[in-house]
């Protein structure tokens, strides 16, 4: 692979990593939320981010940073 070439292994990882860090803020913002008069707002916000299951977000970025270190890519 050329030097200036995009290396996919670290774009994958990248976005995995911007996925994760997405769902944190995400559920910053619904737990602050919760905690004004709009707090129904904050459940509905928490409870869509439940549905994109960000706990898997999390494996799966861990298991491919375990995957590249293992194969060396």
């Amino acid at each position: 692979m050329a030097d200036s070439a995009v290396n996919p292994w670290q774009m994958a990882e990248d976005g995995w990593n911007e996925l994760v860090a997405a769902s944190k803020k995400i559920q910053a913002a619904a737990d602050a939320i919760k905690k004004t008069d709009r707090s129904v707002d904050g459940y509905n916000i928490e409870r869509s981010l439940i549905k994109h299951k960000p706990d898997l977000m999390t494996m799966h970025s861990a298991g491919l940073q375990e995957h590249r270190k293992e194969h060396k890519l």
